[in-house]
């Protein structure tokens, strides 16, 4: 057994930090079988007098205490200010195209915090786990009556549990569906993930840092105002005909069976307008001007017979063609299917297995745009080619003009590079500039067949509503994803609202989404009490409750419902 040792003989261990000396006394004691060192503040040392100035502890406490009360900030829980404006615009945009009454029909009592998660979404960084900060700085808070947290963890379970509930979603999507006038507008995009996301998501191509990703695929359908009303997610080799399918499968039971479906032109195949006439449905596609039978119908559009057709007040000068479809005898589709050709009357086999239309079109507007961008593009290429001084010219040409490089006539001259333009390319150029093909079923009139055109384009702005978003989804579980996805969709949703009532009043030139909710949100609410105020409404503020055809805000709201009181009779009866 060892003798007890006094502390008082012991040496202390001293230690130099800055301009001081601190001391410590060191002992030690057994714990579990193992030796352990103890370390125990003493105060400074001083070298001049070889004495340790102890410490003050009351001293120290009071310090710690005072430091402590500095840096916080007291709460006054009587007085409460947010951001309030740009809550009060999405409230009135969803309100008024019925959103939240149709959240609440498919989600019941959840739909709030949904809702609300979408709109901080849409107010704050586009970031889930975002979301709480949103909610505090802002009135959404207030505004609804959301007293739950909506922390990472929180939003982490929360779209679990909504991915979980896909017979929930498809009901939002048929309530959606049931205001789609005419037209359907389908198309795809892939996503980027950080996992492999349970075989979902799959390595198909490089990104732009040559890092293989995993990637999905996200089918979207929009309404002819380019409202999104429904979307699918896919694993990310799926073809687009099996999309097509998915979507008249969807149509089909949704009940929508006279609308017509447009598409984008990479869906443009013989295979996939043979299975659509074949379920019996009307579409819309753009065509391909690398098809020989389109390129066909622009040659002899200069000698066809021609119409001057007026929409939303623009002339166009339009040729009908009879178009057919005929079973290829040497291709097969990439999954092995039988492929399809296009026909003209004349050809061999033409219309045998199924027949289409042709609208060729010509915007004397768009051609001379696009002939002034040609030679503009032209002539800048050839400027910056001048410039050109490596080892291998030719290279560092065709990396310059990309895809314009077909233009040119290209030579080394040391190195240099010697350019000219193609007359042929220009001159085939030229005899295309303004023109487009759109091939329809038969039924299609071209008034449909421009509205479907239109709506293409206006599907393309909301996957860029989309695309603002965090372009990766950093989840590996696929419910998550997919409530993760419904938040994006309810807040993509109000994008394009707000940017259709701007495109409708023609204010895209003053306007835009982004500058309407951040102008709307320098209106603050305040509330002390029992007394709630809203700050000033700025003339900018005003013209944007005009241009979108809401109210001016005169007062503080809080915990609303996300529903009207007009709107709680069809919620009764859809329970």
């Amino acid at each position: 057994m060892g003798r007890p040792r006094s502390t008082d003989g012991l040496k202390p261990t001293l230690v130099r930090r800055g301009e001081k000396i601190y001391a410590y006394e060191t002992t030690s004691r057994m714990e579990n079988g193992k030796k352990v060192n103890i370390k125990r503040y003493l105060g400074v040392f001083d070298p001049a007098t070889g004495k340790i100035l102890e410490k003050d502890e009351s001293r120290c406490a009071e310090r710690k205490k005072k430091a402590s009360e500095e840096r916080a900030f007291k709460v006054i829980d009587e007085l409460a200010i947010g951001d309030y404006g740009g809550v009060y615009l999405l409230d009135e945009i969803q309100r008024q195209i019925g959103l939240g009454k149709d959240l609440f029909r498919s989600f019941g009592s959840v739909s709030k915090l949904i809702l609300a998660s979408a709109m901080a979404l849409t107010l704050g960084r586009p970031r889930v786990y975002s979301v709480e900060g949103t909610l505090d700085h802002t009135w959404l808070r207030r505004y609804y009556g959301v007293e739950s947290s909506l922390d990472s963890g929180s939003m982490t379970a929360l779209t679990e549990q909504m991915g979980h509930a896909q017979a929930n979603i498809d009901t939002l999507f048929s309530f959606r569906l049931e205001g789609c006038e005419e037209i359907v507008c389908w198309d795809t995009t892939t996503h980027g993930a950080h996992s492999e996301m349970e075989g979902l998501a799959q390595y198909l191509s490089v990104n732009k840092d040559d890092e293989d990703i995993p990637q999905f695929k996200v089918g979207l359908a929009t309404d002819m105002r380019g409202i999104p009303v429904m979307y699918r997610i896919y694993p990310g080799t799926l073809g687009d005909t099996q999309t097509i399918q998915r979507l008249f499968d969807d149509l089909d039971e949704f009940g929508l069976k006279d609308v017509i479906a447009t598409f984008d032109r990479g869906f443009l195949s013989g295979r996939n307008c043979r299975d659509i006439i074949g379920r019996g449905r009307r579409f819309v596609m753009p065509g391909k001007t690398d098809y020989k039978v389109f390129k066909t119908l622009l040659t002899r559009f200069k000698t066809s017979e021609k119409k001057d057709m007026r929409f939303q007040d623009h002339i166009y000068s339009v040729s009908e063609s009879e178009l057919g479809l005929a079973l290829s005898e040497n291709r097969v589709s990439t999954d092995g299917s039988p492929a399809y050709d296009f026909t003209l009357p004349g050809d061999e086999g033409h219309g045998k297995d199924g027949m289409l239309k042709a609208y060729v079109c010509f915007d004397s507007e768009t051609y001379n745009d696009q002939i002034q961008s040609h030679k503009l593009l032209v002539s800048g290429i050839m400027e910056k080619a001048s410039r050109i001084s490596c080892r291998d010219p030719v290279k560092a040409f065709n990396k310059l003009a990309g895809k314009a490089a077909r233009f040119f006539d290209v030579a080394a001259d040391g190195k240099n590079v010697i350019v000219t333009a193609k007359k042929n390319s220009e001159s085939f150029f030229m005899n295309r500039a303004g023109m487009f093909i759109l091939v329809t079923t038969p039924d299609v009139t071209w008034l449909q067949a421009m509205s479907a055109y239109e709506v293409r384009r206006l599907t393309e702005q909301a996957y860029n509503h989309s695309k603002e978003e965090d372009g990766r989804f950093r989840t590996s579980n696929k419910d998550r994803l997919q409530g993760r996805m419904l938040l994006r969709f309810l807040s993509v949703i109000m994008k394009c609202e707000i940017a259709a009532r701007i495109r409708e009043a023609r204010m895209e030139s003053k306007l835009d989404v982004t500058a309407c909710i951040e102008n709307m949100s320098t209106i603050s609410a305040r509330r002390y009490r029992e007394c709630g105020r809203l700050t000033e409404v700025t003339k900018r503020c005003r013209t944007i409750c005009e241009t979108l055809k809401i109210p001016i805000p005169v007062e503080v709201r809080e915990n609303m419902e996300i529903y009207s009181p007009e709107d709680l009779e069809s919620i009764l009866q859809s329970e």
